[in-house]
Protein backbone atom coordinates (compact mmCIF):
# COMPACT_ATOMS: atom_id res chain seq x y z
CA UNK A 1 0.00 0.00 0.00
CA UNK A 2 2.80 2.39 0.25
CA UNK A 3 3.82 1.80 -2.61
CA UNK A 4 0.39 3.11 -4.17
CA UNK A 5 0.80 5.73 -1.82
CA UNK A 6 4.08 6.48 -3.76
CA UNK A 7 3.04 6.37 -6.85
CA UNK A 8 0.19 8.15 -6.29
CA UNK A 9 1.86 11.34 -4.49
CA UNK A 10 4.52 11.07 -8.03
CA UNK A 11 1.60 11.02 -10.61
CA UNK A 12 -0.01 14.22 -8.44
CA UNK A 13 3.36 16.27 -8.20
CA UNK A 14 4.19 15.20 -12.40
CA UNK A 15 0.70 16.71 -13.02
CA UNK A 16 1.19 19.46 -10.98
CA UNK A 17 4.74 20.33 -12.74
CA UNK A 18 2.76 19.47 -15.92
CA UNK A 19 0.27 22.32 -15.03
CA UNK A 20 3.14 24.86 -14.45
CA UNK A 21 4.80 23.82 -17.77
CA UNK A 22 1.19 24.51 -19.72
CA UNK A 23 1.13 27.77 -17.57
CA UNK A 24 4.35 28.54 -18.26
CA UNK A 25 3.98 27.71 -21.79
CA UNK A 26 0.44 30.09 -22.21
CA UNK A 27 2.49 32.84 -20.63
CA UNK A 28 4.83 32.32 -23.61
CA UNK A 29 2.59 32.15 -26.12
CA UNK A 30 0.93 35.43 -25.13
CA UNK A 31 4.16 37.13 -25.04
CA UNK A 32 5.34 35.89 -28.43
CA UNK A 33 1.72 36.77 -30.08
CA UNK A 34 2.47 40.11 -28.20
CA UNK A 35 6.25 40.65 -30.30
CA UNK A 36 4.51 39.60 -33.36
CA UNK A 37 2.10 42.30 -33.36
CA UNK A 38 4.79 44.70 -32.13
CA UNK A 39 6.47 43.57 -35.11
CA UNK A 40 3.50 44.03 -37.70
CA UNK A 41 2.91 47.56 -36.70
CA UNK A 42 6.60 48.14 -37.15
CA UNK A 43 6.54 46.31 -40.67
CA UNK A 44 3.18 48.69 -41.46
CA UNK A 45 5.28 51.63 -40.19
CA UNK A 46 9.13 50.58 -42.14
CA UNK A 47 6.99 50.17 -45.07
CA UNK A 48 8.16 53.79 -46.52
CA UNK A 49 11.04 54.40 -44.99
CA UNK A 50 13.20 52.87 -47.79
CA UNK A 51 11.82 54.58 -50.48
CA UNK A 52 12.11 58.02 -48.56
CA UNK A 53 15.25 57.12 -47.98
CA UNK A 54 16.67 56.13 -51.24
CA UNK A 55 15.18 59.32 -52.27
CA UNK A 56 17.39 61.35 -49.80
CA UNK A 57 20.32 58.85 -50.43
CA UNK A 58 19.97 60.21 -54.19
CA UNK A 59 20.13 64.06 -53.39
CA UNK A 60 22.85 63.50 -50.71
CA UNK A 61 24.93 61.35 -53.96
CA UNK A 62 24.13 64.10 -55.99
CA UNK A 63 25.47 67.11 -53.98
CA UNK A 64 28.59 65.28 -52.95
CA UNK A 65 29.42 64.60 -56.78
CA UNK A 66 28.29 67.92 -57.34
CA UNK A 67 31.16 69.36 -54.01
CA UNK A 68 33.85 67.15 -55.28
CA UNK A 69 33.77 68.19 -58.63
CA UNK A 70 33.48 72.30 -57.74
CA UNK A 71 36.85 70.94 -55.23
CA UNK A 72 38.20 69.75 -57.99
CA UNK A 73 37.52 72.45 -60.08
CA UNK A 74 38.81 75.10 -57.74
CA UNK A 75 41.96 73.10 -57.06
CA UNK A 76 42.96 73.16 -61.27
CA UNK A 77 41.68 76.97 -61.15
CA UNK A 78 39.10 76.44 -63.55
CA UNK A 79 37.15 79.67 -62.34
CA UNK A 80 37.20 80.91 -65.80
CA UNK A 81 33.41 82.11 -66.54
CA UNK A 82 32.20 81.79 -70.29
CA UNK A 83 32.51 85.36 -71.60
CA UNK A 84 29.75 85.53 -74.70
CA UNK A 85 28.23 88.94 -75.29
CA UNK A 86 25.19 87.39 -74.92
CA UNK A 87 25.80 85.59 -71.53
CA UNK A 88 26.19 88.89 -70.04
CA UNK A 89 23.47 91.21 -68.80
CA UNK A 90 23.71 94.12 -66.45
CA UNK A 91 23.05 93.39 -62.58
CA UNK A 92 20.85 96.73 -62.56
CA UNK A 93 20.97 99.41 -60.08
CA UNK A 94 22.24 96.81 -57.70
CA UNK A 95 26.00 98.16 -57.72
CA UNK A 96 26.87 100.71 -60.55
CA UNK A 97 28.91 98.74 -63.29
CA UNK A 98 28.06 95.32 -61.86
CA UNK A 99 26.66 92.33 -64.60
CA UNK A 100 25.39 88.92 -64.18
CA UNK A 101 27.56 86.23 -65.97
CA UNK A 102 25.42 82.74 -66.91
CA UNK A 103 27.18 79.64 -66.88
CA UNK A 104 26.55 76.66 -67.45
CA UNK A 105 25.44 75.82 -63.57
CA UNK A 106 24.44 79.42 -62.62
CA UNK A 107 25.32 82.71 -61.93
CA UNK A 108 28.01 84.90 -61.09
CA UNK A 109 28.20 88.64 -60.10
CA UNK A 110 30.90 90.25 -61.62
CA UNK A 111 32.16 93.98 -60.98
CA UNK A 112 35.36 94.90 -62.61
CA UNK A 113 36.31 91.53 -63.56
CA UNK A 114 36.16 90.62 -59.98
CA UNK A 115 33.41 87.74 -58.79
CA UNK A 116 31.27 89.82 -55.95
CA UNK A 117 28.89 86.76 -55.84
CA UNK A 118 27.96 83.40 -57.17
CA UNK A 119 25.15 81.10 -57.20
CA UNK A 120 25.39 77.49 -58.73
CA UNK A 121 23.42 74.08 -58.61
CA UNK A 122 23.85 70.79 -60.35
CA UNK A 123 20.98 69.08 -62.12
CA UNK A 124 18.84 66.89 -59.96
CA UNK A 125 17.79 63.41 -60.49
CA UNK A 126 14.65 64.30 -62.26
CA UNK A 127 14.89 66.03 -65.79
CA UNK A 128 13.43 69.27 -64.46
CA UNK A 129 14.89 69.59 -61.16
CA UNK A 130 18.04 71.60 -60.25
CA UNK A 131 19.39 71.22 -56.71
CA UNK A 132 20.87 74.86 -55.71
CA UNK A 133 23.84 74.14 -53.71
CA UNK A 134 26.13 76.86 -53.24
CA UNK A 135 25.34 80.74 -52.80
CA UNK A 136 28.15 82.81 -51.97
CA UNK A 137 29.18 86.84 -51.86
CA UNK A 138 32.66 88.30 -51.01
CA UNK A 139 33.01 90.04 -47.78
CA UNK A 140 33.08 92.86 -49.00
CA UNK A 141 29.76 93.16 -50.28
CA UNK A 142 28.35 91.23 -47.57
CA UNK A 143 25.26 92.89 -45.87
CA UNK A 144 22.57 94.21 -48.57
CA UNK A 145 21.15 91.96 -51.11
CA UNK A 146 23.33 90.27 -53.62
CA UNK A 147 22.67 86.93 -52.44
CA UNK A 148 19.22 87.90 -52.47
CA UNK A 149 19.53 89.02 -56.38
CA UNK A 150 21.68 85.84 -57.47
CA UNK A 151 18.79 83.49 -55.92
CA UNK A 152 16.08 85.77 -57.65
CA UNK A 153 17.81 85.93 -61.11
CA UNK A 154 18.17 81.74 -60.41
CA UNK A 155 14.55 81.52 -59.85
CA UNK A 156 13.26 83.47 -62.76
CA UNK A 157 16.10 81.08 -64.79
CA UNK A 158 14.17 77.78 -63.50
CA UNK A 159 10.80 79.43 -64.34
CA UNK A 160 11.86 80.51 -68.03
CA UNK A 161 12.85 76.73 -68.46
CA UNK A 162 10.45 74.69 -66.28
CA UNK A 163 12.48 73.59 -63.74
CA UNK A 164 12.04 72.95 -60.05
CA UNK A 165 14.82 73.37 -57.63
CA UNK A 166 15.66 71.67 -54.31
CA UNK A 167 17.31 74.00 -52.31
CA UNK A 168 20.54 72.13 -50.46
CA UNK A 169 22.34 74.80 -49.97
CA UNK A 170 21.54 76.24 -46.69
CA UNK A 171 20.69 79.73 -47.81
CA UNK A 172 18.56 79.42 -50.53
CA UNK A 173 16.92 76.82 -48.33
CA UNK A 174 15.90 79.48 -45.47
CA UNK A 175 15.02 81.90 -48.23
CA UNK A 176 12.39 79.03 -49.82
CA UNK A 177 10.73 78.86 -46.17
CA UNK A 178 10.89 82.75 -45.61
CA UNK A 179 9.07 83.16 -48.77
CA UNK A 180 6.05 82.34 -50.32
CA UNK A 181 6.72 83.91 -53.72
CA UNK A 182 9.18 80.74 -54.35
CA UNK A 183 6.52 78.17 -54.09
CA UNK A 184 5.94 77.41 -57.17
CA UNK A 185 9.61 76.36 -58.10
CA UNK A 186 10.41 74.62 -54.68
CA UNK A 187 11.16 70.99 -55.04
CA UNK A 188 10.26 69.88 -51.90
CA UNK A 189 9.86 65.56 -51.50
Amino acid sequence: MAMLKTIKTSMNDTKQALDGIKASMNSLKTEVDTLKGNMEQVQTQMKDKPAKFKSSLSYLKLGIGDLKAEAAAIKQGVTAAKDAGKDHEPAGSLLAGAEFVREATGFKLKKGGQVIGEITYAEGPEPDTWMANHTYVDPEYRGGSIAKTLLERLVEEARLEDKRIFPVCSYVRAQFKRNPEYRDVWHEY
